[in-house]
């Protein structure tokens, strides 16, 4: 298909205006025609920690409802995503990841990219919404038993530190193609920084569900800010307060993923609904329950683009929802507008 005289922004962030060829969405020749031009198009984003949206909650989905959301994330310039699960039974996870690889074959619209595991091997103190009775010791059993359905997707999962057994999963996992995260953990900076030194290669949704930064104890935000790893940013501006989100920018700006933690009321509106086994009250902003407590967002990635443009300019924002995410995965179709990318229009 030939686009013609469409304005796009390139690795710099650069806008030009050329007629793009791609086919099945894949960019095959750029012939640019001038500089600037308007409303350009814009890299697919990727999303590496999503539980759901638009009514859609991957904990109990159907292959065919993820499908469903697939669609409607690529309409919002998302072109690729993990499913993201909840700590829950072993047999509710599985049966998860059995949905969401069925969906996985559906390759027209945001593709899934893997799958990102959270929980259940997190710190009780700092679960957040997850369901305590759940957490368990790590055991690489179970990535063996996801494995087992979808050998060839990627498996991430997001690890407490101080979990027993943490450091021989880390390894086990990342020796093997999996990815570990750090997060829902109260650890100080050696611990983590053990983890690290054992494949650890991200911090999961950074400021939050972790032990915070102090001036004269050492905590999990602590080395998320310093360490080299990536950082995960819910950049909603209820997660993380704008300052909080201009500290992160400053200190490790090209390091930074932005994601959503999105909910299933993402795209539905105020009003009631069932997360991680809890009744919580969207309104319209964010999502808690009922003792106040954030659970998961309603954010988008256009939106979460839009408020990280504000603070570190469109470019770098582009990087943390496009090119950062990718580079993590592996992925080599996204991350700016290019020959061999995949482009959404």
């Amino acid at each position: 298909m030939l686009y013609r005289n469409t304005a796009f922004k390139d690795r710099q962030g650069r806008v030009f205006t050329g007629d793009i060829r791609a086919e099945d969405g894949i960019i095959t020749d750029i012939d640019i025609i001038s500089e600037g031009g308007e409303d350009p198009v814009l890299p697919p984003f990727v999303d590496i920690h999503i539980h759901g949206g638009f009514g859609v909650d991957i904990m109990t989905a159907s292959a065919q409802e993820i499908c469903f959301l697939s669609k409607k994330l690529y309409e919002d310039n998302v072109g690729a995503y993990m499913p993201t699960t909840a700590a829950s039974s072993r047999e509710n996870i599985l049966r998860a990841v059995r949905n969401i690889y069925k969906a996985s074959k559906e390759k027209r619209y945001a593709e899934i990219a893997g799958i990102h595991i959270e929980g259940p091997f997190i710190s009780q103190k700092y679960k957040g919404i997850m369901e305590e009775k759940y957490i368990t010791p790590c055991d690489t059993g179970l990535y063996d038993d996801i494995k087992s359905i979808c050998p060839d997707m990627p498996i991430r999962f997001t690890v407490a530190p101080e979990c027993e057994g943490a450091e021989e999963f880390c390894r086990y996992v990342t020796a093997n193609g999996g990815l570990v995260s750090i997060g829902h953990s109260g650890a100080d900076r050696e611990l983590c920084e053990r983890l690290c030194s054992a494949g650890a290669g991200s911090y999961t949704h950074t400021f939050n569900a972790m032990s915070p930064l102090h001036h004269r104890t050492s905590s999990v935000t602590e080395a998320a800010l310093t360490g080299r790893e990536y950082a995960e940013l819910i950049c909603d501006f209820v997660h993380v307060s704008r300052g909080c989100a201009e500290l992160l920018e400053r200190l490790k700006g090209d390091r930074i993923i932005l994601v959503t933690d999105a909910m299933h009321a993402m795209g539905c509106g105020k009003g009631e609904y069932i997360f991680c086994g809890k009744r919580v009250y969207c309104d319209g902003t964010s999502v808690k329950d009922t003792s106040g407590r954030l659970a998961g967002s309603v954010l988008t990635m256009k939106r979460a683009y839009e408020n990280m443009s504000e603070i570190s300019g469109e470019k770098n924002a582009l990087r943390m929802a496009s090119e950062n995410p990718s580079a993590l995965l592996g992925l080599e179709r996204y991350g700016c507008i290019d020959k061999g990318k995949r482009i959404i229009i």
